[in-house]
């Protein structure tokens, strides 16, 4: 026998032919960054960024290949960039092509030379069905342009063949042939859509350019061109350029990398970069281009008021990390047209400020230190009134959230949370958003939002008054000193009656010590202080007025008036100020108030010169609290009593022990110290975070309490001041005390009696218990046995042990508990629960309603016989006194001389406070007929002192004594089944499952029998064979 082995054939693997759609793209873009002339790139090619990668690292390495980066600052005389010899546009498409849908665009820009499509395939093949082989495809289409609405004209006849896996892109140029109106472009594909997953052939428009044909340098804008591989991006990336913007007007004297100042500046300028402000906002005003050069001239402008701001913007501060840096930077890219006013103060904001327009020029303020420049006083305002006004409280803010640009994150927008914890205490959470313009430091963002919530807060009034040409002397912005002598309390500001160089003589007396300081305004207009060396009332004469007659000498003297002053400086004056000039002084305990100049207005009148002054006030203290976090300073401006009394100071708590009739007690004395205009005090305490207790109004710095237990004890006292106006409360810190170590005992026992719609409760007091320690008893009650869910019935002064309650219905049921309280506050433990109830037993009850019912009026006069002969009777009458008011019917029947009556009777009495409405029937029988049916049916009759019922529905039903003649069974009782039944006349007792599918249990008297949910007896005792 001979043979071989046979097999089966092997099956050839699928073959996928190589990719051979390949191309290189390199991407050119031309950027407009900025006006020229701008610094440029602030580190070379480590500045540029394309998707937020720098072209270059720190260490010169590169992060893409085959890019070229060209810059042109935005010179007039600069060059082209090479390689850019045309202008374009892309327009992003991302439209897919199909056969059945053309793409079209139309084009109306009449400067353009000609149009780029861009067109790509995300993959194109064609799969084999039989073998599993992948190999290429070809896909053709045809671009065509219509011009002037004329007919379409071939312009590009191509097609994708072959095979990639990846995205393939092809751009078309297409020139445009003159137009009068313009073109429309159309892309047609040729090759039908594929309807089968085996094929890959998928066509998308992805983007058009438009194209202009020429070399421009661009002068005066600054561009930066970028030429770079496009395999390494999957679209167009985004680019980032950190540069030195524009370069501007600065002041000769003026180095913008250190920030210094050489010198005295003669007012001329030189071209640098900066980010001052002030510096920046004085280009954006006489920049001819974008700014407003051409509106204004430099003499138009406060360069000496923009130099001041800007030295104040250059000053150093903390940066918040440990260093310092520039008070205030402005990194700006302005981009959109926009109102000038208002891109003038949103850029003033940058150095706090704001800008106005004043006597033919713009003048820049900002909100920084400076000295007063003029006083006003009763004496030099119209009427000698101030009006003052306060801003609105929901515009005190207290939380701001300031919009910043984070350079680290490319400037993208972040938040800065800012408080102002004082101000959370005085008004809550009020919070205001800002965007901080320019900003791109963290900690400038928090001093921005430090000074606006503190301002808010420091500088919430206004004052408004009039004056005549005194009104020119302080310009919006500036700080000015007000006198008034009304809000002070005293004579604080006026005029002089004289001077030399060492002493003034006050028009009026005033209280003023060596220390003190006066301000007076010189002829220069400037306010000038000197501190006081003395004060006294002098006396001058003149010489001449000295005659000599027979032995006698004459003398006439020039004396001043008592209530004028004369203050001695401690250093004289370079010049005299001129006579009546204004006069203010500040001292420790009264300084004069500052407010700032907000607007000054001139009144059109031909009869009087006058100026209106709106100021708001203002505190120097602030600038440092933003900078340095230092401490704000209140000066008193006013003798007044205050409005808002200062709380006491450094409130303690402490113990003490003493012996009272052979028994140690222990006392806790509360202290503190006296705040300015406080006349009394009220004092509150509490122990281990119970409540508050009252301890009383005092005129003293310190309380005790006596008897106190040992716990965690914590006083609060506010002051009041003679306008009758209280601080807020100052609170002690928590201190242990080392009081009685025990609390009340428990009451020696606690009842509680059942009666007649009431529950009478008593309760004995230890009789070792002081009953001097003792204040009171409380009563707590429950419908449940729970003491959590017991609430406090009242409190019964010692010695009260009972207490009655009435009015509940028959057999209502409460639990109580009682605890004693002694006088400072301290609780003893609960005693209970006790059960309570109101009795139940009908015949108490019954006795009671009827002494209750026979006493009234409404039953006296309804059981009243009818005054008559003889016969039937019917009386109807309505009675109405003070004390009653009642509606009777009665009938009667007189039958061998006796009456028989019948009677309804309805009223209302008071009877000694107690008002009772009550609805009576006299009737030997008494019935309910329901008229509706047709068999007589009386569900409930009253007859011979018995009450017989039908049928009831009782919710609540309580029983002395139950005569049952038949059974009791549940609702839901199925015999056998489901639900309970008793039967009182064969002793039967069958319990049975409640859904009718469980066990079951029969009892009676002879034993009991147990079955499961198949009926089936399981058990059974007693009586076996029953």
């Amino acid at each position: 026998m001979a043979g071989s082995k046979g097999g089966e054939d092997k099956p050839r693997p699928s073959v996928e032919a190589p990719d051979n759609l390949q191309g290189i793209a390199f991407a050119q873009i031309l950027d407009l960054v900025s006006e020229g002339d701008i610094g440029g790139l602030v580190d070379g090619e480590r500045s540029a960024f394309l998707g937020e990668t720098p072209i270059a690292n720190a260490d010169s390495t590169r992060n893409f290949s085959g890019v070229t980066l060209d810059v042109r600052t935005g010179s007039q005389d600069q060059l082209h960039i090479p390689g850019f010899p045309s202008v374009e546009s892309e327009i992003a498409v991302g439209v897919e092509l199909r056969y059945d849908q053309p793409w079209v665009r139309a084009v109306s820009n009449l400067q353009l030379s000609a149009v780029r499509v861009r067109i790509s395939v995300p993959r194109l093949a064609q799969t084999n069905t039989t073998n599993g082989d992948t190999n290429g495809y070809t896909v053709q289409y045809r671009i065509e342009l219509s011009t002037d609405g004329g007919p379409y004209v071939p312009m590009v006849d191509s097609a994708f063949s072959g095979k990639t896996s990846t995205k393939y892109e092809r751009s078309h140029r297409v020139d445009l042939p003159p137009a009068n109106s313009g073109w429309q472009m159309r892309v047609v594909r040729v090759t039908p859509n594929a309807t089968s997953a085996a094929i890959a052939d998928t066509t998308t428009i992805e983007a058009v350019t438009e194209i202009i044909d020429a070399k421009l340098r661009y002068p005066g804008s600054a561009i930066i061109g970028l030429r770079f591989d496009a395999s390494q991006f999957q679209s167009i990336p985004t680019r980032a350029f950190d540069l030195y913007g524009r370069i501007i007007r600065v002041p000769s004297n003026y180095d913008p990398a250190t920030r210094t100042y050489a010198g005295v500046w003669d007012g001329s300028f030189k071209n640098a970069w900066t980010d001052n402000p002030a510096w920046i906002f004085y280009d954006l005003l006489l920049h001819y281009r974008y700014g407003l050069g051409h509106l204004l001239n430099a003499g138009q402008v406060d360069k000496w008021e923009l130099y001041r701001i800007s030295q104040y913007c250059d000053q150093m501060v903390p940066d918040g990390k440990g260093g310092t840096h520039p008070r205030f930077t402005c990194n700006l890219y302005l981009s959109v047209r926009a109102d000038a006013l208002r891109v003038l103060q949103d850029l003033s904001t940058t150095f706090r400020g704001m800008a106005y327009w004043a006597a033919g020029s713009v003048t820049a303020i900002c909100d920084m230190p400076e000295d007063p420049v003029y006083t006003y006083s009763n004496a030099n305002v119209i009427d000698g009134k101030f009006g003052y006004f306060g801003s609105a409280k929901k515009t005190r803010y207290t939380v701001a959230l300031v919009s910043w640009n984070d350079p680290a994150d490319f400037y993208r927008q972040k938040v800065e949370y800012v408080d102002d914890q004082a101000g959370i205490s005085r008004y809550g959470i009020q919070q205001t958003e800002i965007t901080a313009t320019g900003c791109t430091s963290q900690a400038q963002a928090q001093r921005v939002g430090k000074w606006a919530l503190l301002t808010n807060r420091l500088e919430t009034e206004s004052v408004g008054f009039s004056v005549g040409l005194d009104g020119t002397l302080a310009r919006p912005g500036q700080i000015i000193r007000i006198a008034d002598n009304d809000r002070a309390g005293r004579r604080i500001g006026g005029r002089l009656r004289s001077s030399t160089l060492d002493t003034l003589v006050l028009d009026a007396d005033v209280t003023a010590y060596p220390g003190d300081t006066i301000t007076l305004i010189m002829p220069n207009g400037k306010a000038i202080s000197r501190a006081v060396k003395s004060v006294g009332y002098p006396l001058t004469w003149d010489s001449t007025g000295i005659t000599w007659d027979n032995g006698d000498i004459t003398m006439d003297t020039t004396g001043f008036p008592s209530d004028v002053q004369q203050i001695v400086l401690a250093e004289p004056l370079a010049d005299l100020p001129p006579t009546h000039s204004m006069w203010a002084i500040d001292s420790a305990t009264l300084a004069v108030q500052q407010f700032r100049v907000m607007s000054v207005l001139e009144d059109s009148s031909d009869t009087e010169i006058k100026f209106t002054t709106s100021a708001v006030r203002h505190n120097s203290s602030k600038y440092s609290a933003i900078d340095n976090g230092s401490r704000i300073e209140q000066p008193p401006v006013t003798v007044i009593p205050p409005s808002a009394q200062p709380l006491p100071i450094n409130v303690t708590v402490s113990n003490d022990h003493f012996v009272d009739q052979g028994s140690a007690i222990s006392v806790m004395t509360i202290q503190w110290e006296k705040p300015d205009s406080a006349i009394a005090y009220e004092v509150y305490w509490r122990k281990n975070d119970g409540d508050w207790i009252y301890q009383g109004r005092t005129g003293t710095t310190s309380v005790d309490v006596s008897g106190i237990y040992a716990g965690r004890y914590v006083a609060k006292v506010r002051a009041i001041n003679s306008l009758d106006i209280g601080s807020v409360f100052a609170t002690s810190a928590e201190t242990v005390l080392n009081g009685k170590t025990t609390p009340p005992p428990v009451v020696s026992s606690f009842t509680a009696q059942s009666i007649v719609f009431g529950i009478k409760l008593q309760w004995s007091i230890p009789q070792d218990l002081s009953t001097a320690d003792l204040q009171r008893t409380e009563i707590w009650y429950s419908e449940s046995t729970d003491i959590a869910t017991a609430v406090k019935f009242g409190d019964y002064a010692n010695p009260q042990t009972d207490l009655t309650i009435m009015g509940l219905a028959a057999g209502k049921r409460f639990f109580f508990w009682a605890r004693l309280v002694d006088r400072i506050g301290n609780m003893g433990a609960f005693f209970g629960p006790v059960d309570g109830q109101s009795s139940s037993d009908a015949g108490p009850i019954l006795d009671y309603l009827t002494d209750q019912i026979s006493e009234t009026q409404l039953s006296q006069h309804l059981l009243e016989k009818i005054d008559s002969g003889g016969g039937a009777q019917i009386e109807i009458e309505a009675l109405k006194t003070e004390l009653a008011a009642m509606y009777s019917i009665k009938t009667q029947l007189t039958v061998d001389g006796k009456p028989y009556l019948a009677g309804i009777g309805v009223g209302v009495e008071n009877n000694e406070g107690i008002i009772t409405s009550q609805v009576l029937i006299a009737a030997s029988r008494f019935a309910i007929i329901d008229p509706n049916t047709t068999d007589v049916f009386y569900p409930f009759v009253v007859q011979d002192n018995a009450a017989y019922i039908d049928t009831a529905f009782i919710r609540d039903l309580s029983i002395g004594v139950a005569k049952l003649t038949e059974s009791i069974q549940s609702k839901n009782y199925v015999p056998g089944k489901t639900g309970l039944m008793i039967n009182f006349v064969t002793g039967e007792f069958e319990l049975n499952s409640t859904v009718g599918v469980g066990g079951r249990q029969t009892i009676n008297n002879r034993g009991g029998k147990v079955f499961d949910e198949a009926d089936t007896k399981r058990y059974q005792w007693g009586d076996l064979s029953a």
